[in-house]
């Protein structure tokens, strides 16, 4: 049965695993050359590239090289992905220091991660992350009167960027020595910060500065421009610091051909393999080219992926189109949450209860355009899939699909933890289904907490959001509130800049 799924499915557009990574030997030596230093100074490394280029699938591979490097004991490999939700403020580096928690619990690295200094070290920059996120979390579960959303919010415990920054500068101060002492280098790795906030921009600008030797830092930013990608802005804040970039651009022939050998048993000759090098040379659009000649049961010929590739639209809709028909289904119903994705939330939006919740927890680690996360959640397992699911929506069914998400969200607030993502998602749903009450209080009161904590992207983003909402509703007050808000906001972005406190 997981076989014929499998097939019906394709090979999965989620990060290639290690074993079965092709090609890009030249970045690959880059990286271990920087990985090579690491041991007597801390490294950072940025791996960039457009969409669908292979940056996670290369940064899968480095975490491979780095926990088998030869002489001893496996090393550290902490991971951190970024979503693209406006004011999940250092949720990565949060990450980071989760996965930190479950290696030191666990007995992967012996008894390095266990020493008392490593472990204080973890439970004072656990305890800061908690106070900060504390500024906008609610102490308590939302609850609802008649149509009104009530929220009582914590008050900031007067922890900020400088606190953050001195925990986890400490953290890994603390495991660089314990890397060094043992002859080994603690890999940190960061996906796709270029959905990052200032702030989280800021704290990696700052802590890759500085690292400590035994440390590695690699993290891939998305190249694309346009859709405030945040890549030019990480390009000038690194000019000048010596901090290398290893970009990627799509891959050679025989790279081409290893692919179709490895991952999909097939025997791509040359003719063909030249055609995908000019035509759909990043590992994306192969995936989809492939798993469509899978799909359709055709021999890789120059002649029949010429074929496939003229009748698609581009290579989401191409790997859409060898979908099954609920794969589909699924993909477009989930397309407008945020990731990372509640199973409570998608079971609603997919209406499914009991025994079918854990049958669709079973397909979706089955399927090719969904993956599991570490915390139990899940994704798209490629966002492009997920950026043609929404743009292919109409202006009703966004709406509709929204409505269901916000309802969804509410029906499963009391069992889902992460308030943050809570909050943020609802008033997101809330704005793009046209409850412009809702959205209108729920988004300034978000704008303001996030105006006292200094992360002013995310105020102005939800305040905007605030300001169209009272205007649809004809509420002079609350436009008078929310535009003033913005204004103060404005002055802050545009005045002299002040040191966090």
């Amino acid at each position: 049965m997981v076989e014929v799924q499998q097939r019906a499915w394709g090979v999965s557009y989620a990060p290639s695993p290690p074993e079965e990574f092709c090609g890009r030997q030249e970045e690959r030596e880059r990286l271990s050359a920087v990985l090579s230093r690491a041991g007597e100074h801390g490294q950072a490394v940025m791996i960039s590239g457009p969409p669908g280029i292979g940056k996670s699938s290369l940064l899968n591979r480095l975490a491979y090289e780095v926990q088998e490097r030869p002489g001893g004991l496996q090393s550290p490999v902490l991971r951190g992905e970024v979503f693209d939700l406006p004011g999940m403020i250092f949720s990565a580096f949060r990450e980071l220091l989760k996965d930190l928690q479950r290696s030191a619990a666990s007995a992967r690295f012996g008894d390095t991660l266990d020493a008392e200094g490593m472990k204080e070290a973890i439970r004072y920059a656990d305890d800061v992350f908690e106070k900060y996120a504390a500024t906008v979390e609610p102490v308590g579960l939302l609850s609802r009167t008649g149509e009104e959303i009530i929220g009582i919010f914590a008050r900031s415990p007067g922890v900020g960027y400088d606190r953050v920054h001195q925990a986890f500068e400490e953290l890994l101060g603390e495991l660089g020595r314990l890397m060094v002492g043992t002859g080994r280098v603690a890999a940190v790795l960061l996906d796709d910060v270029h959905l990052a906030s200032s702030l989280d921009r800021r704290l990696l600008r700052d802590v890759m500065h500085d690292l400590p030797p035994g440390i590695l830092l690699a993290f891939t930013c998305r190249t694309e421009d346009g859709g405030g990608s945040g890549y030019a802005t990480m390009r000038e804040e690194l000019r000048g610091s010596g901090i290398p970039e290893v970009p990627l651009s799509g891959m050679q022939r025989h790279e081409i051909r290893e692919m179709g050998e490895k991952r999909f048993d097939l025997s791509i000759d040359d003719a063909a393999a030249g055609l995908l090098e000019e035509t759909s040379g990043d590992p994306f659009s192969l995936m989809a080219c492939f798993n469509a000649l899978r799909h359709r049961g055709l021999a890789p010929s120059r002649a029949t992926i010429a074929d496939v590739l003229a009748g698609a639209e581009d290579p989401a809709g191409l790997a859409f189109a060898t979908l099954p028909e609920s794969g589909r289904a699924w993909a477009e119903n989930l397309c407008v949450l945020n990731p990372p994705l509640p199973v409570q939330v998608m079971a609603c939006m997919l209406d499914l209860q009991g025994a079918d919740v854990t049958l669709m927890t079973d397909r979706m680690q089955e399927s090719g355009i969904f993956r599991r996360l570490p915390g139990g959640e899940y994704a798209f397992a490629h966002p492009l899939l997920q950026e043609h699911c929404r743009h292919g929506l109409s202006a009703d069914a966004r709406v509709a699909l929204n409505a269901r998400a916000a309802d969804c969200f509410e029906r499963s607030m009391h069992r889902l933890s992460g308030r943050l993502h809570v909050l943020l998602s609802l008033a997101c749903h809330f704005f793009h289904a046209r409850e412009h009450g809702k959205a209108a209080d729920l988004s300034l009161e978000l704008g303001v907490r996030f105006y006292h904590r200094e992360d002013y992207d995310t105020a102005l983003v939800l305040t905007e959001r605030a300001i169209v909402s009272a205007e649809r509703l004809g509420d002079d007050a609350l436009l008078a509130a929310a535009r003033q808000q913005r204004d103060l906001i404005r002055q802050k972005v545009s005045g002299p800049a002040r040191a966090v406190q």
